[in-house]
């Protein structure tokens, strides 16, 4: 027996998935009623990609015994805490994220439709920093935060600015940000950066908020 199959073991559960866990995942994306092998390609890709849970704890003790006498854990808190990430909260949840965003963004194909011009017209646009497109397991996606169907050209406002501003960083991160109601963007409440810009806002608070964040 190989040593994940041990350390798995030590916990009551197993490194290897289930044949029934396994067939239920296939359902699971076969409802999606989307290119099946393409969805299974990117969520293995997205595990592939985590670091392996260590078989090793990485807090001592005393470590542990601090962060529950500090108050910012119960012991049961710090125990269900520990047991998730155990048994792979983080990189399930990684790959989850990942899958969220996939949903969220148009082939290039289905942009190109929606924009009215054809896939040649399309990658010179991302070329020339006018669009936003990423590769996830070898295929072009457009996140779908910068399309508006009440802006001219079906683009969100700024959008090359924008593009310039974020062009390095995560584009999950982006997506978050796009879709998260920020601070320095208020006008009759907080707004996220699509409903600022659609609104005729500036790219100055974007830019601000950019410098204030750590971004990955």
């Amino acid at each position: 027996m190989n040593s994940s199959h041990e350390k798995s073991a030590n916990h009551g559960w197993q490194a290897t998935p289930s044949a029934e866990s396994m067939a239920t995942l296939a359902d699971a994306i076969a409802r999606l009623n989307a290119d099946g092998d393409y969805v299974a390609r990117v969520l293995t890709g997205a595990l592939v990609a985590q670091r392996p849970v260590d078989d090793k704890e990485d807090l001592t003790q005393q470590e542990a015994e601090y962060l529950v006498g500090s108050g910012a854990f119960t012991p049961e808190k710090f125990r269900d805490t520990s047991i998730r990430v155990a048994r792979g909260s983080l990189p399930a949840g990684a790959a989850t994220a990942l899958l969220t965003s996939l949903h969220q963004s148009m082939s290039a194909e289905s942009a190109a439709l929606f924009l009215h011009i054809d896939e040649a017209a399309l990658n010179q646009a991302v070329e020339d920093g006018e669009l936003y497109a990423v590769d996830v397991s070898g295929h072009r996606r457009f996140p779908s935060w910068q399309f508006s169907l009440s802006s001219p050209g079906k683009l969100l406002p700024h959008l090359a600015e924008i593009i310039a501003l974020l062009r390095d960083k995560n584009w999950i991160s982006v997506s978050g940000l796009m879709a998260t109601p920020q601070a320095a963007m208020v006008a009759e409440g907080r707004q996220t950066p699509v409903e600022w810009f659609r609104n005729g806002g500036g790219i100055e608070a974007l830019e601000r908020i950019v410098e204030g964040q750590k971004w990955r």
